[in-house]
């Protein structure tokens, strides 16, 4: 028939391949096509002895050692029961770490210096400091009333009160 050339690569596909109507349609071909029996059935037989074929081969063949081989194969880092994303990562972070042991050492002491300082920063210009250095920490001005600074233990205590002394 006219249509074989459409139906020949239909012949081999397997259940589920064909939309419903494509396979209605194969069968309604091969049900009038004497050519297209004989591919089909060529084809079959041809499945038919590879399957034999592979079944023998495989049947030669001992596979008692396989899961061994398979095992040998995987590396041994392969079965912590991390993320593979996060080994990989994590992995690259360690290797550079390893190469560059200054560059790990100051970011590793980086905070702590950071803080230290801030400390000592705040520490120099807080409230104390400003009294020690002889720099009020608040101005107090009125004309009317007279300031009077006391240093205590809990830092300067500022107290306001009349000249007069009342």
């Amino acid at each position: 028939m006219r249509d074989c050339g459409t139906f020949a690569p239909m012949l081999g596909s397997r259940p589920g391949e064909l939309a419903p109507d494509e396979e209605a349609r194969l069968r309604a071909h091969l049900a009038d096509c004497e050519a297209c029996q004989a591919r089909l059935a060529d084809l079959l037989a041809t499945d038919g002895m590879v399957a034999d074929a592979l079944q023998r081969a495989a049947a030669r063949r001992d596979f008692a050692s396989f899961a061994d081989e398979v095992m040998a194969r995987i590396p041994a880092g392969a079965w912590t029961g991390r993320d593979a994303a996060a080994t990989r990562v994590f992995g690259s972070l360690r290797a550079f770490f390893r190469r560059h042991k200054v560059v790990a050492v100051a970011s590793a002491l980086a905070p702590a210096l950071a803080a230290a300082l801030l400390y000592l920063f705040v520490e120099r210009s807080g409230p104390a400091a400003s009294v020690d250095a002889g720099e009020p920490g608040v101005e107090v001005m009125s004309e009317t009333l007279a300031p009077v600074v006391l240093d205590t233990s809990d830092g300067p205590v500022i107290l306001v009160g009349d000249s007069d002394g009342t």
